[in-house]
């Protein structure tokens, strides 16, 4: 089959010959449709696996397909099912699942890092981690169910009341899902970000007013747009050294804030600001189950459109060179590229 294929740090290759996925007992075979690519597939890239007897791997953990074969066991999804890839599977017995806490689950498999993902013809996965798609959710659609799952996970950690006023911090597409999700919850919501086409994007997809952090004192900003106290919520999806910081001084005394981007780079801050305020701050990572069956739901009711988020197509003979090339160039307006043979 024609695939992707991760060989090393640097070294992403496309093979039209690599072997073909057989599926165990209680997966499927999946013909894929499309996976998108993110930020942590380009700097897996660049920057290589963390364990190196993971090569060679396909990456795409943001992908749909069409079930085309069982393994053992496995009657559903029917074969010729529209499914999107549940791309977290937890073991269900460690410490944190027992406690209902699937995301920070002790012994997961993740498709496309663990395993062979979506950037690829074939690709087999658990049969129980398949969400069949409605109609109203297209092929191109689909693998950013995903980053709306991280959404959903961000949003309800929240603690969101109908009518609260709620920041989003980073406007990329796990911002501007998340920014619909908190509307879908009844709030109020700002948009922060530098680009100027972020902040349109924002606009398009519903936020209150944006804000511009290039050109102001952001914390000052959002104040002045909610009576002089700050958001109820701010969440942070922009993963910079100085988005906590900003997210955190942001929030009205005893608000919440959900810190959901990740930086590479060290960053300090003074925690008296948060005892003195009692502001909340949570972390948050990947899903727990049922949120992804949530995020194809709100994308497949119009609740959250993923569509102006989808920048370009690529075939995977092109997908180094239309697909990962691209996303990883910083002046590139890019927000998800789909790769596949559709």
């Amino acid at each position: 089959m024609q695939a992707l294929v991760l060989h090393g740090k640097n070294d992403l290759r496309f093979e039209s010959n690599f072997p073909d996925p057989t599926p165990g007992p209680g997966q499927v075979l999946l013909r894929m449709t499309y996976a998108s690519i993110c930020q942590t597939d380009v700097e897996i890239w660049k920057n290589g696996m963390r364990r190196v007897d993971r090569y060679p791997v396909i990456q795409g953990h943001e992908a749909a397909g069409v079930v085309v074969g069982h393994g053992e066991g496995v009657q559903n999804p029917p074969i010729g099912t529209r499914v999107a890839v549940e791309n977290v599977i937890s073991c269900g017995t460690c410490f944190f699942c027992r406690k209902g806490r699937g995301s920070l689950c002790e012994n997961g498999q993740n498709f496309g890092f663990s395993a062979n993902g979506g950037l690829a013809e074939l690709a087999v996965w658990s049969a129980a981690n398949m969400i069949p798609l409605p109609d109203s959710v297209s092929d191109e659609e689909a693998p950013l169910s995903e980053p709306t799952t991280v959404a959903v996970h961000a949003v309800r950690r929240s603690g969101i009341q109908v009518g609260d006023t709620a920041a989003v911090i980073g406007c990329g597409v796990v911002g501007l899902t998340t920014l619909q999700v908190l509307q879908h919850a009844g709030a109020k919501v700002f948009a922060v970000d530098t680009k100027p086409r972020s902040l349109e994007l924002a606009v398009q997809l519903g936020a209150a007013q944006t804000v511009d952090a290039g050109s102001g004192n952001v914390e000052q900003i959002l104040q002045e747009l909610t009576g002089g106290y700050g958001p109820d919520v701010v969440i942070e999806t922009a993963g910079a050294k100085n988005t906590p910081a900003m997210a955190i001084s942001s929030a009205r005394r005893g608000g919440n804030v959900v810190l959901a981007g990740i930086s590479h780079e060290a960053s300090s801050f003074d925690f008296r600001s948060i005892v003195l305020s009692e502001k909340i701050v949570t972390g948050t990572v990947g899903a727990d189950p049922g949120d992804y069956r949530k995020a194809v739901e709100l994308i497949g009711s119009g609740k959250v459109n993923v569509k102006p988020l989808i920048t370009s197509k690529a075939t995977l003979e092109r997908g180094l060179e239309d697909g990962f090339m691209r996303a990883g160039d910083p002046d590139d307006d890019v927000y998800r590229i789909l790769v596949g043979n559709g």
